[in-house]
């Protein structure tokens, strides 16, 4: 069947020629023999002519007669062979108008002046579920959504009343209902009986238009991408200096507060509740550090494997006291529960974070709070309202944790911008909770998503890839000696090696390589309050020095990581090439997982992260020193 078979309107009842070039012999056959049969009968109507003798002709006269009746013989043939030919190349013509307009691969209409469709091709009518004959006199305008006639009739002004095309897009519906998106190109028209008339050509772009969106929607998720890493440098930035100078601050007054209690007299009885007031300060600045690099995605414990269920049964009661009173908190935990490699410090600030948000915008007073754990496969994971934006699960299945508020809700305008830094709707908290929460998933190959509608509150899930190594219990998570902070670059040249003088003779040698010349008078005063004798070098490169005129002293050597002229990295390697056996701790105010990423040939003994702490810098030099750190006949070093 032809596509104009397919069409009630190209019937002969239509008065529309079918085109079929299958038909045209049949039809010149047909034609010929009625122009026969008329000949014949015109010539029995007219008088027959007084019969000549052919004896009476000559045979000049006989020839001649015979080569006229060939002539016109000839003639009538090739006559007829030439409109055989034009008929066949009018056939052609017409088919191929038909495949040009009515197979075209859009819709064509011509239009009055009001808009009424005056004709439509086959794709118009298919691209309006309706045929030709319904649509002949139908208003244009029926087919153009309520929301954009204004758009359309101002294209159509433009069309009639400026003589000249125009283009538009617009949202139409066709005759079933169903809608699409369409691109309006018109021109102007021939004059019929005195009125204006104009062409339309109608462009279903309905998936362009859908591509577009797309395209939008991932260039914001770039823009959000690009935000956080903005943030993110920003953030690394304020806590690189900030960690220096709390860790000046904080290993001075511990230092300060060690030797009151060496002063048996009490000489300053006055100065240490505000020494302690200040030390507990820097502290809690300190922590708020710590935040904004959970932010970052970087992890502040060390990851083990634990049963998820069991991380939250065990946070559930600390949860409650913080809770203000009156709010309920209902937990659904299977035991046992998914299995997950997380930081326990990591976890627990993410499901404190998650339900402090969940109560605050809570009614106060009978908040009511929905905490739950369940496994789910990669591919339950929807994709709506899913961040950060452009995550795909890579692990087969997740645990998922699950806290479900019954609040006002989110408005969905709102929903990228929570967990933004600082960002809160409430005239409290630090704005920083679920930027965490969202970091803390980042930093272990996880995702948040969010569901809400307005006045049925919100539902946040973390998920976290499903682990199957041995289960690691909360209550048994190893010494991390990793304090996250950041390195001011600040450089002394020249500094002096000499030994501490609070240090007996006989004590342990360090070697602290230091390029901040704050940090590293600091570091002298507190490992001579410890025993230690301590030589000072500025870089890497005057480490060498001094470890090539000290080697016999130096025991173990403290050295930064990033610093100019020769980084940690390379004074370690260098280090180990004049003495293999010796010990090395690296020191950063850069997260440890960025400190010590990429391949590097030797392999420090231990890291401690800045601001120090005076009992967990003394835990890990007396473990070095004391080979508790190490194995075999040297130091171990990390694979």
């Amino acid at each position: 069947m032809s596509p104009r078979d397919q069409d009630p309107d190209a019937t002969a009842d239509g008065g529309e020629d079918t085109g079929d070039p299958s038909d045209s012999g049949d039809r010149i056959r047909e034609d010929a023999a009625e122009l026969r049969r008329r000949a014949e009968t015109r010539m029995d109507e007219e008088p027959t002519p007084a019969p000549t003798e052919v004896d009476e002709l000559s045979k000049d006269e006989i020839r001649r007669t015979l080569h006229e009746l060939r002539v016109h013989q000839i003639e009538l043939e090739m006559q007829n062979e030439e409109l055989r030919q034009s008929r066949a190349e009018l056939e052609a013509s017409h088919e191929r108008y038909f495949d040009l307009f009515d197979l075209a691969p859009v819709g064509y209409f011509t239009l009055a002046e009001d808009a009424r469709i005056l004709e439509a091709n086959l794709t118009g009518g298919k691209l309006l579920s309706a045929t030709r004959s319904t649509l002949v006199s139908q208003p244009f305008t029926r087919f153009i959504v309520p929301d954009d006639q204004d758009d359309y009739y101002h294209h159509r002004r433009a069309v009639v009343n400026a003589d000249a095309p125009a283009t538009c897009e617009l949202r139409m519906v066709r005759a079933d209902g169903s809608p699409f998106h369409a691109l309006l190109e018109s021109a102007p028209s021939l004059r019929i009986d005195d009125h204006a008339t104009f062409r339309t050509v109608v462009s279903d772009i309905t998936e362009r238009t859908r591509a577009t969106a797309e395209r939008l929607l991932l260039e914001k998720r770039l823009q959000q991408v690009e935000k956080a890493e903005s943030l993110g440098r920003m953030a690394g930035a304020m806590t690189h200096h900030f960690n220096n100078l709390l860790g000046v601050i904080t290993g001075n007054l511990e230092v300060v507060l060690e030797k009151r209690e060496d002063d048996p007299e009490g000489g300053l009885p006055d100065a240490v509740v505000e020494l302690s007031d200040a030390l507990t300060g820097a502290r809690t600045a300190t922590d708020l550090t710590q935040l904004l690099l959970a932010y970052l995605g970087h992890s502040v414990s060390e990851p083990v494997v634990m049963d998820l269920s069991e991380i939250a049964r065990r946070s559930i009661s600390l949860l409650q006291i913080a809770m203000p009173p009156g709010t309920e908190l209902k937990a659904t935990l299977p035991a046992p529960g998914p299995l997950v490699r997380v930081g326990p410090k990591d976890i627990q600030q993410l499901l404190t974070n998650l339900v402090t948000n969940a109560w605050e915008a809570s009614e106060p007073g009978s908040a009511c709070i929905h905490l739950s754990v369940s496994t789910v496969r990669a591919n339950e994971i929807s994709e709506e309202h899913r961040f950060p934006a452009g995550w795909q699960p890579k692990a087969s299945s997740y645990g998922c944790i699950q806290v479900r508020d019954e609040g006002p809700g989110i408005e969905l305008r709102k929903l990228d911008e929570v967990f933004d830094p600082f960002y809160t709707s409430k005239t409290f908290g630090r704005g920083l909770g679920l930027s965490v929460a969202l970091g803390t998933a980042k930093a272990h190959e996880g995702a948040i998503s969010i569901k809400t509608r307005p006045g049925q509150g919100a539902t946040f899930r973390v998920y976290l890839p499903e682990a199957d190594a041995p289960v690691t219990s909360p209550g048994s998570e190893a010494l991390s000696t990793s304090l996250v902070g950041r390195k001011t670059p600040e450089v002394t040249r020249g500094a002096e090696a000499s030994p501490t003088p609070e240090a007996p003779t006989d004590a342990t040698t360090v070697l602290v390589v230091e390029d901040n010349e704050m940090v590293r008078k600091l570091a002298v005063r507190i490992l001579g309050r410890m025993g230690f004798r301590v030589l000072e070098a500025a870089d890497g490169v005057e480490a060498l020095d001094v470890f090539e005129e000290h080697r016999d002293e130096i025991k173990v050597v403290l050295c930064d990581v990033t610093m100019p002229r020769m980084g940690g990295w390379e004074t370690l390697t260098a280090l180990r090439r004049i003495d293999p056996t010796i010990p090395v701790i690296l020191t950063s105010g850069y997260d440890e997982a960025i400190a010590t990423a990429g391949s590097h040939l030797e392999q420090p003994d231990a890291f401690v992260g800045k601001p120090w702490q005076l009992e967990q810098l003394r835990d890990v030099l007396s473990r070095v020193v004391d080979g508790l750190l190490g194995g075999g006949h040297g130091p171990s070093r990390w694979e």
